[in-house]
């Protein structure tokens, strides 16, 4: 069994030569709640003062209609990813095989398992719900599952004869005794996320700070300068999702179900 450095050296392999197809296929992928690393990174800021610039933003005249636009904006956005976000996953999910395995990558495997709607739905769905589930005993049970989880998509992108249920039956087999190695990798990422986050933070702090007299301007700055302050986690992203398919390709280096697909 391979440790955290034989994976990210594997994946920095895979991904030499077709970073730019693998950062535009993440782009997408991400937008459409289709990521399948598990991350506790996200581009959001818990400032107070955050909060107070958002409140006086949709106190002033036309603040109303302000955030109806936006609330719509999210729930359009929240129902695309409902309906085609396993689907893509499933997609995402082949498509980093592929890079893995030498295979041609191309952006059109995110939408390979268009056709698998109801299945990318109920894998999402299902693995929500019972990583929940445990969560409601305690924070370490739920962070357990969703490690017990985490191959669901590989397996089931693999092998479209099983169930979503099926797929999550197996990944929590390949998992037992893997959970800890796959922790250990996301865990090896955090000095690339930190780094990665630093132009966000500073970038935030300065908007918060030289623009709190113009609430307006701030939300302006921040809405605009959030994604090229965030252009780091573009390339890091692909390498995280190319070291987990990685590390689903050493796990189940021998065949373990039936009908794997080509």
């Amino acid at each position: 069994m391979k440790v955290s450095a034989d994976y990210r050296m594997l994946a920095l392999d895979a991904l030499r030569g077709k970073w730019r197809t693998a950062v535009l296929t993440g782009i997408a992928a991400s937008a459409l709640g289709a990521t399948i690393v598990s991350s506790s990174n996200s581009i959001v800021s818990d400032s107070n003062q955050a909060k107070d610039i958002h409140f006086e933003l949709f106190a002033q005249p036309n603040g109303g209609l302000l955030l109806a636009v936006l609330l719509a904006g999210i729930g359009l956005w929240a129902i695309l990813q409902l309906i085609l976000g396993g689907a893509v996953r499933l997609g995402y999910a082949r498509f980093n095989l592929n890079l893995v395995d030498g295979k041609d990558a191309a952006f059109s495997n995110l939408f390979s398992q268009k056709d698998r709607l109801w299945d990318g739905f109920c894998m999402k769905f299902l693995q929500g719900l019972y990583i929940v589930l445990w969560s409601l005993l305690l924070v370490i049970p739920g962070i357990v599952k969703t490690y017990s989880y985490a191959m669901t998509p590989y397996i089931m992108a693999e092998h479209p004869s099983l169930t979503a249920n099926e797929a999550i039956t197996e990944s929590r087999r390949i998992m037992d005794g893997n959970k800890g190695r796959l922790f250990c990798l996301d865990l090896s990422f955090i000095g690339w996320e930190l780094l990665c986050s630093l132009p966000l933070c500073a970038g935030y702090f300065l908007i918060l700070r030289y623009f709190t007299g113009s609430e307006a301007m701030a939300i302006s700055m921040i809405l605009l300068l959030t994604i090229p302050l965030s252009i780091g986690f573009f390339f890091v992203r692909p390498y995280e999702e190319a070291a987990w398919a990685t590390f689903y390709r050493d796990i189940t280096a021998a065949p373990t179900v039936p009908d794997e697909a080509s």
